[in-house]
């Protein structure tokens, strides 16, 4: 009997120590924030994305976007209330920490489609703003969240007003203070253009009350350029990169260890005024007519996620070309007139090893709902990752380069940094080592 339950308990331990939990088990000091677009519910076909695809494993945090305000009673509030209360997207979310109790799970307000203008309008007034903090602390008790993520886009711009720096910085504050007694995360989604960062921010005053700085490196360009540029360039000639953003941000008084380097999970698409002469001439910087094209399941104009792309690609490899434009560090593909500029794994790998080279705080991920989830796209990284789990090879890959580039957790420090732990590292790592030291114990015994 004994031997039974020997045998049986090495074979576990031969698994989570060589195979299935050590693989997803990606350990490292750093922030890897996932967000999440609840409208992803709505896209066809297989880009339909609900919380059952998350894999909370490969995330340190993971925002909920988005919430949104109410103008008239200057609250927040669900802006698709039927999914996420009708249908319990907010408790499902988070009851992900059940099964991964150091899981951070934040709620964002805002985006692009929310304005600026009605949140100018709130932080302007001391009275709207207390009575929005007050909402917000409320909510987030209410439907159990860990923090809060505000993304207003963008302070001074867009329907603000000049005073809207300060309003801001004003507004963060007050957040910060109405949170201690539950000791919220209060994190903040900024712009990547320094004219939005001199405008909208007054960055060492927020950097007091946020716990995070979420930077939305990427949008840099699009088809609105009327020519092929990229949509998240490392490095370029005109002052739109990733390498740009970050240097100034961090003179301007961002700390490195509050701040953290977003990378699109999709591409810009295009489609060329005239053809080019060859398959090895480089599109960038040619001229472009229309809005470029959509993907089957985003059906955005000039957009297309990494699924809809890397699909494209494996289904009809034979129509596309692919280059690389060293300027920029950014990969493309080119079918006739019609052209994507995106991220992969190389791209990615240069983006992190910069920002690990700042002693940045992790890397945020916009968003994980357009990575290839279903993992229909395997053969594209058979070189480069372990084929056996096949699912978000994009998330999967910017783990890996995050914990080559970043310090290395010890099964000491797993078991003594507790929650510090838990906010800077997959949670799956925890499980799985304190999985294999129960085992060895049980070994120890029965031997």
């Amino acid at each position: 009997m004994k031997a039974c339950i020997f045998l049986s308990l090495l074979t576990v331990l031969f698994f989570c120590s060589n195979g299935i939990l050590a693989r997803l088990g990606i350990k490292h000091n750093k922030v890897v924030t996932c967000y999440v677009a609840s409208w992803a519910v709505y896209r066809n076909n297989d880009g339909k994305f609900g919380i059952p695809y998350i894999r909370p494993e490969l995330c340190t945090h993971i925002i909920y976007a988005f919430a949104g305000l109410d103008s008239k009673t200057w609250t927040i509030t669900s802006l698709d209330p039927n999914i996420d209360i009708d249908k319990d997207n907010y408790k499902r979310m988070t009851e992900l920490r059940e099964q991964y109790p150091g899981l951070n799970i934040l709620l964002a307000i805002g985006g692009w489609n929310e304005g600026s203008k009605n949140y100018s309008i709130l932080a302007s007034s001391p009275t709207r703003r207390s009575i929005f903090v007050k909402s917000v602390v409320d909510f987030l008790e209410e439907y159990k969240f860990d923090g809060f993520d505000l993304d207003w886009e963008y302070p001074g711009s867009r329907g603000g007003s000049p005073e809207d720096k300060l309003y801001f910085a004003l507004l963060v504050k007050q957040l910060k203070e109405a949170f201690k007694e539950s000791n919220y995360l209060l994190t903040a989604a900024l712009g990547s253009n320094k004219a939005i960062i001199d405008t909208a921010y007054d960055i060492p005053e927020i950097s007091k009350y946020l716990d995070y700085i979420h930077v939305m490196a990427y949008d840099y360009h699009g088809s609105w350029d009327k020519k092929v540029l990229p949509n998240a360039p490392l490095r370029s000639g005109d002052g739109l990169s990733v390498m740009e953003t970050l240097n100034y941000l961090l003179s301007k008084g961002a700390p490195a260890n509050k701040t953290i380097l977003g990378l699109p999970m999709y591409g810009r698409t295009y489609i060329l005024a005239s053809k080019l002469n060859s398959s090895q001439e480089s599109p960038i910087n040619r001229t472009t007519i229309t809005n470029g094209f959509k993907g089957p399941y985003t059906d955005q104009e000039g957009f297309m996620g990494y699924n809809e792309i890397c699909e494209e690609l494996v289904s009809h490899k034979g129509n596309w070309t692919s280059g690389w434009d060293d300027t920029s560090d950014t990969p493309y593909v080119i079918n006739d007139d019609h052209v994507i500029v995106y991220d992969n794994l190389r791209s990615l790998k240069a983006k992190i090893e910069y920002a690990m080279s700042l002693e940045l705080a992790g890397v945020m991920i916009w968003s994980i709902d357009t990575d290839d989830f279903h993992g229909k796209c395997a053969n594209l990284f058979k070189d480069s990752l372990n084929l056996t789990d096949m699912t978000y090879p994009l998330l999967r890959w910017i783990n890996i380069v995050v914990s080559e580039n970043s310090q290395v957790i010890s099964d000491k420090d797993s078991v003594n940094m507790g929650k510090e732990y838990n906010d800077n590292s997959s949670s799956i790592t925890k499980f799985s080592h304190n999985s294999i030291l129960i085992i060895l114990i049980s070994l120890a015994y029965y031997i």
